[in-house]
């Protein structure tokens, strides 16, 4: 049975972003990603993907960690080893005082008292009494030594929870890394994607000014409505300037998650758009069942109740009332522990589950309201050809549709990461924090 697990393991895993200076790599993803993608700004989510789990610097720190253990593993198996080899050598003395001594009295035929008037007898007996002390001693360091060989063993039990707990940690970490620099790749595409519109609107806008002008100077409209579209203008401006801002912070964080300088130039391939909308599997006790039994925490939880009660049971009487009470008191608290993250699995499962369908059918309906604004753009196109529409009403048009756009990429990526999570969580990667 493994003993205590390791503690603030999990604490290395936390995600820092405020990185000031470019990590060394830490994971061998792919021998020839780096050089692939050195001189590169162009990159697509794949390999930016790649990258954030090479230059991840909690990886390096869980590495280390695990480099750390082996060697206090190899330290206390050195340390058991020489004990035991101890032990053995005691348990190898032995003596035959005793058996001289008893053929000694066979030959005064058993009386004590004409054994005691030959001096061999109380030489013997000298040499009886001085082993018997010193094969006290001798108990008493073996006690010590198979104490000491308990908790060697206890020791090492701890360190290969630990280093389970650090292999499973490293891994999941991959999976959390390429979640979030998808998600952040992503999030760029959809910016620019965003700045792109906004410029149309400003464009859009500049001639509503321009028009508004006018038929005030003809006398149309009063200076109200003129003072309405610039004010629109300079809102859509100031929006433009505040979406470039945050661009160039989302990209300055991508660079740095993938071990570049923050102001490296940077472009984003969009990904394609799932084309499938298939619904979420169904909420059953089977599901439940294996995401409960693939989850790394209850896993923990459960090892450690076990633990506590291996302790109890091996107690052997050594341990007082209260400290048997306070083994039954962190039982009971595990077991409480144990029946929250079985709930907690299971709703989040639940609002998982209906998060990909929810955000499933907003994909859907987006899809549908792009391939019809496509077509509404087309008919514009030919009403301009005619003469039917004016230019303003061609662009306005056109903008509605670019907006039907970045509406169903948005709703598209978001299902996408839905069904990344599911994956994730599915493995028993905790995604809580993602």
């Amino acid at each position: 049975m493994k003993k205590k697990t390791l503690k603030m393991i999990a604490s290395t895993v936390m995600l820092a972003f405020g990185m000031t200076v470019v990590p060394l790599p830490a994971l061998a993803v792919s021998s020839n990603i780096v050089a692939e993608t050195k001189d590169k700004n162009t990159l697509t989510i794949s390999q930016i993907q790649d990258l954030a789990v090479i230059y991840n610097d909690n990886a390096k720190n869980l590495q280390l960690q695990k480099k750390q253990l082996e060697l206090q593993e190899q330290t206390l198996r050195n340390n058991r080893r020489d004990i035991e080899n101890s032990i053995n050598s005691m348990e190898g003395t032995s003596s035959d005082t005793a058996k001289k001594l008893q053929e000694l009295l066979m030959r005064y035929g058993g009386d004590e008292e004409a054994a005691k008037k030959d001096g061999e007898y109380w030489f013997l007996m000298n040499q009886y009494v001085s082993e018997q002390s010193m094969a006290a001693s001798m108990q008493s360091s073996l006690d010590s030594a198979i104490s000491g060989i308990e908790q060697l063993n206890d020791s090492l039990d701890s360190i290969e929870n630990g280093k389970d707990d650090l292999n499973k940690y490293t891994k999941d970490l991959e999976t959390q890394m390429r979640y979030t620099a998808a998600n952040l790749s992503l999030g760029i595409v959809q910016m620019d994607k965003g700045i792109e519109l906004l410029e149309d609107q400003i464009a859009l806008t500049e001639q509503s000014v321009k028009i508004a002008e006018l038929q005030q100077k003809l006398g149309m409209n009063i200076s109200t409505d003129v003072e309405k579209q610039q004010a629109a203008l300079k809102e859509a401006k100031k929006g433009l300037e505040d979406q470039k801002e945050s661009l160039s912070n989302l990209k300055r964080t991508l660079n740095l998650l993938i071990g570049r300088n923050a102001g490296n130039p940077l472009e984003v391939v969009p990904m394609n758009l799932p084309v499938a909308i298939d619904p979420a599997p169904a909420y059953t006790e089977k599901l439940i069942k294996q995401f409960t039994d693939n989850n790394y925490t209850l896993k923990t939880l459960e090892r450690d109740k076990a633990d506590l009660k291996e302790d109890g049971k091996n107690s052997n009487g050594e341990l007082g009332s209260d400290e048997l009470k306070k083994i039954d008191y962190d039982i009971e608290a595990k077991d409480q522990s144990i029946k929250d993250q079985k709930q907690a699995i299971s709703d989040d499962l639940k609002a998982l589950l209906a998060k990909i369908n929810s955000d499933g059918e907003a994909y859907q309906v987006s899809r549908q309201k792009y391939v019809t604004e496509k077509k509404n753009f087309e008919y514009a196109q030919k009403k301009y050809e005619l003469g039917m529409i004016s230019s303003i009403q061609l662009q306005q048009a056109e903008l509605q549709l670019k907006q039907a756009e970045m509406t169903n990429m948005s709703n598209g990526y978001t299902y996408y990461l839905d069904w990344q999570k599911y994956y994730a969580a599915e493995k028993g990667v905790d995604m809580s924090k993602f």
